[in-house]
């Protein structure tokens, strides 16, 4: 069997993947420039925070700001499938898998700072 970080790699490069096509449907159907500041802006603090909860995690060791940047993720992830659902639906139903699993993480990492 995988060892857990591998298929975290794994399961990380699908959502990368779904989000990347979700993304390029959207430009594809109006351009990115053609949205709402609104939708650009969600999807760039979805990005950052994404990005950070590693920093925080692993370099920072705050379990604490983990858990919250996470609960930014998962909840921009939300947002982000309601405001690209005007543009497309399946640009929207590519993003649900990472929002289930941006949920179950920010779950877990609620949970590893409880328990810490």
């Amino acid at each position: 069997m995988d060892s857990p970080s591998k298929l975290f790699g794994i399961v990380w490069g699908v959502l990368y993947l779904l989000i990347a096509l979700s993304l390029a449907i959207v430009n594809y159907k109006v351009g990115l420039m053609n949205t709402p500041f609104t939708f650009l802006l969600i999807w760039l603090i979805n990005y950052i925070s994404n990005q950070a909860f590693s920093y925080f995690q692993f370099k920072r060791k705050r379990l604490d700001l983990a858990a919250v940047d996470c609960l930014i993720v998962a909840a921009t992830a939300v947002l982000i499938i309601l405001f690209t659902l005007p543009y497309s639906i399946v640009a929207s139903v590519l993003l649900i898998p990472y929002a289930i699993w941006t949920t179950f993480a920010t779950y877990l990492a609620f949970s590893i700072y409880r328990l810490n």
